[in-house]
């Protein structure tokens, strides 16, 4: 599915909010596609809105809880911690992420990069 091209119709909206729900877990680049698509979506269709942010906020905590595991970010490779950075930066401007929590892996992964 091109949900870059499917956010464009909100009829689609049901179509992307379950294409994200089946994938079992994100990788950097779906994270980075998906924070854009939600910057896309109108809001006025809130609950398919909300379930985008619940799934984004549920990929990052799955990298989160990965870094924890292995001591940094070095599990990810360059172009991936860009990725997930950009997001998270985004996500944060957006107000989707309450910065004050997640601030602290961002300073790490700009770090990193």
């Amino acid at each position: 599915m091109d949900v870059k091209e499917a956010v464009k119709s909100k009829e689609q909206y049901s179509g992307i909010v379950t294409y994200y729900k089946n994938l079992k877990t994100l990788n950097t680049e779906q994270i980075a596609v998906l924070i854009d698509v939600i910057d896309e979506m109108s809001e006025e269709i809130f609950e398919h809105y909300k379930a985008l942010q619940l799934r984004f906020k549920e990929a990052v905590t799955v990298m989160l809880e990965k870094r924890k595991q292995e001591g940094s970010f070095a599990f990810l490779t360059q172009e991936q911690k860009e990725q997930l950075s950009y997001a998270m930066e985004k996500a944060g401007r957006m107000g989707i992420l309450l910065w004050e929590k997640y601030d602290w892996a961002y300073e790490e992964l700009k770090k990193e990069i």
